[in-house]
């Protein structure tokens, strides 16, 4: 489709994206995307506009966070307390049993773990940048990009893998591996949505 358009697939990608959030397009796990209104006249032009409008790309906010997240997650490394270590371990078993149940696990429940992560940070202005960040990421159509229905079962297992050398960075306080991995796994993220 991108070729055929002259137009990169990350913009396919928001484009159907946007079509499949009014009602045009369905995506199926394992089986495509498919045409799921066939009055189009009712979708209201307006409406497509107004989700397509967008003042961060996923792309920017992807920097941002390679820039900013390993920084946070260094200092949670140094600064985390038992408890600390407790409640993040706490939100990747929910995020896990999630996946097993579902499939995914929830934007929410991702969006719980970073943020404990930077509370763990000890510092309010990289809990505050963070929560801007997690924001961004829901109000944006970046969940679909990063899991929508293409999304193979070895990216959410790599993804889960991540999250779970992060906390094993927290717990055996190992600052001089964290930054790598979460610059290596935003660069696998950058990779899928180019």
């Amino acid at each position: 489709m991108a070729t055929k358009l002259g137009v990169s697939r990350p913009s396919v990608r928001e484009a159907y994206c946007v079509l499949e959030i009014v009602g045009i397009l369905e995506s199926k796990v394992g089986s495509g995307t498919y045409v799921k209104s066939e009055n189009i006249d009712q979708i209201s032009i307006s409406r497509i506009r107004d989700i397509s409008k967008k003042e961060e790309s996923p792309y920017e906010i992807l920097e941002v966070r390679k820039i900013v997240e390993p920084e946070i997650v260094a200092l949670a490394v140094k600064n985390a307390t038992a408890e600390d270590v407790k409640d993040i371990e706490r939100i990747l078993v929910e995020m896990k049993e999630e996946q097993a149940k579902n499939y995914v696990y929830s934007m929410d429940t991702d969006a719980l773990y970073h943020l404990r992560i930077a509370q763990a940070a000890g510092n309010a202005v990289f809990f505050n940048i963070m929560k801007y960040i997690m924001d961004l990421i829901h109000a944006r159509l970046w969940n679909r990009i990063i899991d929508g229905p293409d999304t193979k079962p070895n990216d959410r297992e790599k993804d889960i893998q991540f999250h779970e050398d992060i906390l094993n960075c927290i717990k055996n306080k190992d600052v001089d591996n964290v930054r790598p991995i979460m610059v290596k796994r935003f660069n696998e993220i950058q990779k899928g949505i180019e």
